[in-house]
């Protein structure tokens, strides 16, 4: 599945304001083209948000990203008012790993109990030793997913850079975490858990970089 990333440095004091205007202005056109994965603001900056989008026509449909800005009235219109709220902004065409849910995935999982009543998303990028992609997803997939959601923590999303468009051996990853006391508490299983010890072991020879954040979801987003 191909999504957009749209890391957003917002001006100061704006981040809420834009975040809503996202969804009050943006939302209800933007969504002719893509569906709503995720919709954050930085938990500790005060001026950055990140959004991520399933593009609904898949690969062709990354020609909607140009025709909602460029020929769209609605689009247009947006991108004028977006100014007024953006620092920085990029746009990321990013695809989803085998493992990873969908947006349809993720709405059949809500029904079940997972995806709902979060406060906070842990985004964790790494960078991955050459040569070592593969093992390293094959041992996330097998190792990593299943002890973390049995924690409670759901992976809600895994990306990869779309065809050379970024880093090959980059993958960043969401995951659902209910509040800070969870957080707490999945610290303290980690600490514990021999299993987890020897994924961090083995993970640690295959990575070269490695960083993790905290996100706000939206109250319009899928992820919340």
């Amino acid at each position: 599945m191909i999504c957009l990333h749209e890391p957003i440095i917002v001006q100061p004091g704006m981040v809420d304001a834009y975040v809503e205007a996202v969804g009050k202005y943006c939302v209800p056109s933007w969504t002719r083209y893509v569906s709503i994965a995720g919709a954050f603001k930085n938990a500790f900056h005060y001026n950055e948000a990140i959004f991520v989008w399933e593009y609904l026509a898949g690969v062709e449909g990354i020609d909607a990203c140009g025709a909602y800005a460029f020929s769209d009235r609605e689009g247009m219109a947006w991108q004028r008012l977006a100014e007024k709220y953006r620092a920085n902004w990029t746009s990321q065409w990013v695809e989803t790993v085998p493992f990873s849910p969908t947006v349809a995935t993720i709405r059949e999982r809500q029904k079940q109990g997972d995806f709902v009543g979060n406060s906070l998303y842990y985004w964790e990028l790494t960078r991955v030793l050459s040569g070592k992609l593969d093992d390293f997803l094959e041992a996330m997939e097998k190792e990593l997913v299943p002890m973390e959601e049995g924690r409670g923590m759901k992976l809600a999303g895994c990306y990869r850079w779309f065809s050379g468009c970024g880093e090959p051996n980059e993958i960043r990853s969401f995951w659902s975490v209910k509040n800070w006391a969870h957080w707490g508490q999945i610290l303290e299983a980690r600490a514990s858990d021999r299993a987890y010890q020897l994924w961090e072991e083995k993970a640690l020879s295959w990575r070269k970089e490695w960083s993790y954040t905290f996100w706000i979801p939206a109250e319009w987003s899928l992820l919340k």
